[in-house]
């Protein structure tokens, strides 16, 4: 099975920034029971323009996606935990609010050793066992500094799809052994 690591599109320079979330809460790499613990719903602010971009995955400060991507990612998995995050413009006058999710994805141990990493320890290329990833259509790389999420081809194409934007989709290489 192809999969691809889903990156922010480098192209964006004015990117949504929810304020004043709680980091220590909403962040990667959080356990199961921390994330049960986080609070279903919270609300946030950001600064609107015209100029500003709303894509469909947020990075910071954690990986989230949009009501759009969520739904999708509930079609492939029903059982999947998301908490949500209502963001409403600082002008009151603006009636937009935007709602995104913070999923809990799996954290898969998938990195083969044939991996490459920059000497400051981040991935300059990941080539991923494919064995670990068990068909899951989305999940979080283990063992890095940085945030690194991986989805099947089937996701990718169903996000092509539906439209959804502001990310860039890199194959990623596959070392077939077993697990």
């Amino acid at each position: 099975m192809r999969y691809f690591m889903v990156t922010q599109d480098k192209e964006l320079s004015n990117i949504l920034a929810p304020e004043k979330i709680d980091t220590s809460i909403y962040r990667d790499g959080v356990s199961r029971k921390e994330f049960d613990r986080a609070q279903s719903m919270i609300v946030t602010y950001f600064s609107n323009s015209q100029e500003l971009e709303k894509p469909d995955i947020l990075y910071s400060p954690a990986f989230m996606v949009s009501d759009q991507f969520k739904r999708l990612l509930r079609a492939f998995d029903p059982k999947m935990k998301l908490k949500g995050i209502r963001c409403y413009p600082h002008e009151v006058e603006d009636p937009e609010a935007l709602l995104y999710w913070w999923p809990y994805l799996p954290r898969v141990k998938c990195l083969s050793e044939q991996t490459t990493k920059y000497p400051t320890g981040l991935i300059e290329h990941p080539v991923i066992v494919e064995s670990r990833l068990q068909g899951r259509p989305i999940l979080m790389v283990d063992g890095t500094i940085e945030t690194i999420v991986l989805v099947s081809l089937e996701l990718a194409e169903c996000m092509l799809r539906r439209g959804l934007w502001g990310m860039d989709y890199i194959p990623v290489d596959m070392e077939k052994k077993k697990g």
